[in-house]
Order: C-alpha cells, then structure tokens, then sequence
C-alpha cells in the first residue's frame, strides 16, 4: 500500500504539471506579476487608514478564516476500480489512507499558513496582537485545517458518510466557532477550542471503515474541481461544456456577425457556442473590472485597464485557427483575406466591449471621471494597437 500511494502521487504530480505548464504561459504569467503587484501595492495604501477603533475588521478576519480553511481538500487518489480490486485488504488499507491524509495535511497546512499571513498585516493594523498572539493564532489556524481534513476523512467512512448534511455543516460551523473564539474571546481561547475539537475528531472517527463509494464520489468531485480550473486556460477533455439555446444569445450573435458572410457567420456562432473561449473573455472581463474598481491609484489602475485589455487579445488569437480541421472550410470559393477581415471585425467587436466595461468599472468607488477618461483614450488607442498590428504580425506568423 505504501508503494502504491507512492506511485499515484507520483502520477497525479506529473499529470498535474503538464496542465500547470500550459497554463503558467508566458502572457499569463507576466499578467500574474502585474496583478499581485497591484493588489499588495493597494493593500498597502489600504491599511494607514485603518485604525483598532473600528467594528468590522474582527468579523471581517472571522469571515477570512474560516473561507481559507475550506482550501485544500483531502486527496486520496482512490479510482473507480478500486472497490473491487483493493476490497480484500481491508487492513491494509488504513495505511494508504495513512498516507493520503498526511500528503493532505501537509499541502492543505502550507495553504492554511500563507493565507492567514496575507491577513497578519490586517490584524496587526485593527488589532493590538502581540507576537505571542500571533503564534497563537498560526498554530490554532493549522489546527483547524487538521480538524477539517479529519472531518473530510470521516465524509468518506461508513454510517458517518451517510449523514451529510450533517458534515457539510461542519466544514463551516466548525472553524466558525474557533475564529469566533480566537477573535472575539482572544487567541488562547481559540487555541483551546482547536484542541479539543481536534480531539473530539480523533477520538470519535479514528477507526471507521472507508465507504468505497463516498470515496471515489469524493475524489471525482475533487479532480473535476481541478480540471475546471485548468478548463478556463485549456481544453481539458474530462470537462466538456454543454451547448444549449439560449434566446438572449441570438442578439449578440447577430451583433458580432454583421452581415451574411461565411467567415463572420462561423466566428460569431463559434464565439458564443464555444464555452472555452467565451467563457475565458467573460471571466477575464468580470475580475478586470472587479479589480480595476477597487484600485484607487490613478497609474496602477490605468495599467491594470490596459494589462486586461491585451490579455484578452492575446487570448482570443488561437480562436483564429477555430476551423483549421474541418476540412469544408477549405473548399469555399472565398479568398483567405475575407476570412481574416471577418476575424479582425469579431476581434475588434469583442475587445472594444471588454475595455469600455472595464474602463467603466476604472471610476471605482470615488467616481473619478478624470481617471475614466484618461483609461477610455488609452484604452481606445491600444485597441486600434492591437488590432490593426498586432494582430496583422500573429496572422503572418500563423499562416507562414
């Protein structure tokens, strides 16, 4: 058992790598360090204007917490096959599930600690912590995580397992009630609550049997989360997107197309129907605007405008190649340049509407037009940028 563990971790590290490195792209990671740039640079601006005599900054660490403490789940690695090619070693089984919640615990741990450091600066500024009190509140925050991967233990063990509404519940109630303790009450306290509902956990759901159906439920449910997360940059072919009709789409459709031609036709409809690429634009387009309204610096939130509206550009190219395979789109009596004016015309469509919602969004929370009108002219210029020369060099480079 401990050499199979072994080599499933192994496997599921190296499979796992093959989608980080398409995902981890070069736009995308450059894109990364601008946005973490932003935000540590806002969140610094953000804390000289708090102060410990407010209300909410307690509740808002609660609620930190306890969402933090939901990252990282409990990894088995368990296939479908194994219910009935490992359903003899009963015994041995333990072991592998030994080692899969200690493989958990260490990940979900490391998670658990970096998180609640991005919130230490927060607490230091609203709160009057010593570095006795910070200890304390590391050590209680690896304890909750512990606690909640013992509780995602006992979700996949036989009569426990059943009862979910029951562990669902306590997922949150309870790191709910330590970080209530720990901020409300003080740090030992909720140190001492940790304890003893780690405890509890052991003591009660240590030596269960696993339910090989909740476990292999669990772990599904646990890799489609992931390979939705690497969806949104890649195809992943365990996740496919339904086509369904929608009534509202046909507008948009109709708006994006323009005309009777057969290229605008097939990249409108490929456009909308495509949830891979539409749903990568929306997506980009809602954290740009979230993250542009928030930003109260007049430079970094106009770089920020302008980083999104090139991701989206850069995003949409291999849309281009959409048809490349289907072998009737060769066989058209139309020349290549009606194709590439019809792509740059949905290209233009789409990136002129992401950056006037996103500059839309730029006049954050102070309503400052100055900064609006500022992000529109650029915004509009690096549009025609994009469109007119970069996306006139990609062309060439993928048609050569």
């Amino acid at each position: 058992m401990n050499s199979l563990f072994s080599q499933r971790r192994q496997r599921h590290f190296m499979e796992l790598l093959k989608y980080w490195r398409l995902v981890f792209n070069d736009h995308f990671v450059i894109a990364l360090f601008f946005l973490f740039g932003a935000l540590a640079y806002g969140y610094s601006q953000w804390l000289p204007q708090l102060n410990s005599h407010l209300w909410w900054p307690r509740w808002l660490l609660v609620l930190w917490f306890v969402l933090i403490t939901q990252v990282g789940r409990l990894a088995t690695l368990i296939k479908r096959p194994d219910p009935v090619f490992l359903l003899p070693q009963v015994t041995a089984i333990k072991h592998y599930l030994k080692q899969a919640t200690t493989y958990s615990m260490i990940l979900g741990v490391l998670m658990m600690l970096a998180l609640s450091a991005v919130a230490l600066p927060f607490a230091l500024t609203t709160e009057r912590l010593t570095e006795i009190d910070i200890s304390l509140i590391l050590i209680t925050a690896l304890i909750t995580k512990v606690t909640w991967l013992w509780t995602a233990r006992k979700a996949i063990s036989i009569r426990w397992g059943e009862q979910h509404r029951r562990t669902t519940a306590e997922y949150w109630v309870n790191p709910l009630i330590v970080w209530l303790f720990t901020w409300l009450v003080g740090p030992a306290w909720g140190l001492l609550v940790a304890v003893v509902l780690l405890g509890a956990m052991i003591a009660y759901y240590r030596n269960v049997a696993i339910d090989w159906r909740l476990a292999v439920r669990a772990e599904q449910d646990r890799m489609y989360s992931i390979y939705r997360l690497f969806n949104l940059f890649t195809d992943v072919p365990s996740v496919q997107g339904n086509v369904k009709q929608r009534k509202w789409a046909t507008g948009l459709i109709s708006l994006l197309e323009n005309g009777n031609r057969p290229w605008a036709y097939l990249y409108a409809h490929g456009f909308i129907r495509n949830t891979e690429v539409s749903g990568l634009v929306i997506r980009l387009t809602i954290v740009g605007m979230l993250i542009a309204f928030f930003i109260p610096v007049n430079w970094l939130n106009t770089v920020v405008v302008l980083l999104f509206v090139y991701l989206v550009a850069t995003q949409m190219m291999p849309f281009y190649e959409q048809y490349q395979n289907n072998v009737f789109t060769h066989i058209y009596p139309i020349a290549h340049q009606a194709q590439v004016k019809d792509f740059q015309r949905l290209l233009s469509k789409v990136i002129v509407l992401e950056m006037l919602l996103i500059v839309m969004a730029s006049v954050g929370r102070d309503l400052n037009w100055q900064r609006l009108i500022i992000n529109l002219i650029l915004g509009l210029g690096e549009s025609y940028l994009l469109i007119k020369f970069y996306f006139q060099n990609r062309i060439k480079k993928i048609t050569k």
